[in-house]
């Protein structure tokens, strides 16, 4: 006959078991045949033209249509806080590597707003979608597979699986890991823009120090990496941005961007 002291104990190996089976929630996402475009706005909200340039790159997601692929990022700099008003989603970070992209393309100053494609200077607002187009184009350099779990309401782990990439790559590649929020607000007090009412999208939250790729395969592991997430931030408009780049030219090799929505469900 059996005990009845038994029972308590398969409930709680079974409780265990359907944890470690159902897990945390998770989304997850591959890179395709196309390679995807990054195009890089550099904003503040204390410039007047750049509201302009904010909106352009929303239409811009609208517009071009599913045929061409591309990842939007807007980084907010620091260096017009002085002018009456601070951007409360600047980043001297984000400043930083708005230097480094002047200093790879000879740039005498760095200004906004400024369109930043492939790598390059982009003033040509007109031809950015022919250009988009070109970059889908080519055959992708690398195979991504994104996936990314909440494991607290203010912990997303991440998990990047390097599937393949173009062995002349490696040497000058780093991946990058990005956090960007849509649908932002914000009611200007001061400085050029004073009185206007700005809305943002594809803000860039949180962005990593780059990661080195691994040359041997065999060595390659999964990157899995945590995030903590702000609380203010909203995260059904919350997107995971992971790409390759060349840190030599700037080159984009492969990007991937997967909506973090589901998890909030």
């Amino acid at each position: 006959m059996k005990s009845h002291r038994m029972y308590p104990v398969l409930a709680v190996l079974f409780a265990l078991l359907s944890t470690s089976v159902l897990g945390a929630p998770r989304v997850s996402t591959e890179s395709g045949k196309q390679t995807l475009a990054v195009l890089e706005l550099y904003t503040s909200e204390g410039c007047s033209s750049c509201p302009p340039a904010e909106k352009y790159l929303k239409d811009l997601s609208t517009t071009l249509g599913k045929d061409k692929q591309f990842i939007p990022l807007a980084f907010h700099v620091d260096y017009w806080d002085y002018i009456g008003w601070e951007d409360p989603f600047a980043h001297v970070d984000f400043s930083n590597r708005q230097r480094h992209i002047a200093q790879r393309n000879e740039l005498r100053a760095i200004y906004t707003p400024q369109f930043v494609l492939y790598g390059k200077d982009f003033k040509a607002y007109k031809n950015i979608p022919e250009a988009i187009t070109v970059i889908n184009d080519m055959n992708p350099a690398a195979d991504l597979s994104v996936s990314a779990s909440l494991d607290s309401p203010q912990q997303l782990t991440t998990e990047i699986i390097l599937k393949s990439i173009n062995a002349t790559s490696i040497p000058h590649t780093d991946m990058r890991i990005f956090i960007t929020e849509n649908n932002l607000v914000s009611n200007i007090q001061d400085g050029e823009n004073a009185g206007l009412e700005i809305q943002h999208d594809y803000v860039v939250r949180h962005m990593t120090a780059p990661f080195a790729i691994e040359a041997d395969t065999k060595k390659r592991q999964p990157l899995s990496h945590t995030i903590q997430l702000d609380p203010q931030w909203k995260l059904t408009d919350l997107n995971l941005v992971v790409f390759l780049q060349n840190r030599q030219n700037g080159v984009t090799l492969q990007a991937v961007n997967l909506p973090l929505k589901e998890l909030s469900q």
